[in-house]
């Protein structure tokens, strides 16, 4: 039987398209999720190992290529192309650089062996995991914030982690303070712990300044510390399972201040 397309009524042209018979499905199509909290995982599998973009057309990474690399899951994913189905987990690495669709296969649950940052002390002190990772990286960023306000400062670490210890201290009834915290040369500036008005558009540097100028260390005192050594840190947002939310220690922060030896250098 003949079908006319394109039929004229009332002087308007209607046109219909049919779908071809048998038509073969050419696109994924989600059937399910399941939402994880960036479970990690790794690959041991040998050869290649490719990561997929979110909509399944199009290879974006080899895993062989990162043998050292933990990938933490968020979503489980069950994918159908006509017939054929496959459960495929959404990763991505510690950094959001690489990010994708693996197959669930190919992956085994736990930290990458190879994986030293993963497994260090630092990370494993905010709880390990992604988690952990986040705040270590945000420890450092504010700690570097506060730095540039002292110009001419110069980073000591052994101090950095004696003003982490007091800070600590300071809200802690079992903690015990350092010995720098006894030593009549060091200069300690330390806020409370209890900063809650913070959000994810706060002005950290701004906020940081003002606390400093509010105990009497104002721009022009600030520059008169050119050359001295600087322990400084600063709470991140402590990163949990729940690591979107602001909790109330964030920005908190301690600094000490050590006059170096020989101050006709600077």
């Amino acid at each position: 039987m003949a079908l006319t397309v394109g039929l004229v009524v009332g002087g308007v042209g209607l046109t219909t398209t049919l779908p071809a018979a048998g038509k073969t499905a050419t696109a994924w199509k989600t059937v399910s999720t399941k939402t994880y909290n960036d479970v990690a995982y790794y690959s041991k599998k040998s050869g290649n190992v490719y990561m997929w973009n979110t909509s399944h057309t199009k290879k974006i990474h080899n895993l062989k290529n990162y043998p050292r690399t933990t990938w933490y899951v968020y979503k489980r994913v069950k994918l159908q192309l006509g017939k054929k189905t496959g459960y495929y987990y959404k990763a991505t690495n510690n950094n959001g650089q690489a990010r994708g669709l693996i197959y669930r296969s190919y992956l085994t649950k736990g930290d990458n062996p190879k994986d030293a940052f993963a497994h260090s002390s630092i990370v494993k002190f905010y709880g390990s995991g992604l988690a952990g990772i986040k705040s270590v990286r945000e420890a450092a960023r504010l700690q570097a914030d506060i730095l540039a306000l002292f110009p001419g400062a110069i980073l000591n670490t052994s101090y950095s982690k004696d003003a982490q210890n007091d800070l600590n201290a300071g809200v802690s009834k079992t903690a015990t303070y350092s010995k720098l915290n006894k030593n009549s040369a060091a200069v300690g500036i330390f806020t409370p712990y209890n900063w809650t008005s913070t959000s994810s558009k706060t002005d950290y540097t701004k906020l940081v300044s003002a606390a400093l100028d509010a105990q009497g260390y104002t721009t022009s005192k600030r520059a008169k510390y050119k050359g001295y050594q600087i322990g400084i840190y600063a709470t991140p947002h402590g990163y949990t399972s729940n690591y979107h939310n602001w909790p109330s220690g964030y920005g908190s922060f301690g600094i000490y201040l050590i006059p170096t030896g020989d101050s006709k250098l600077f």
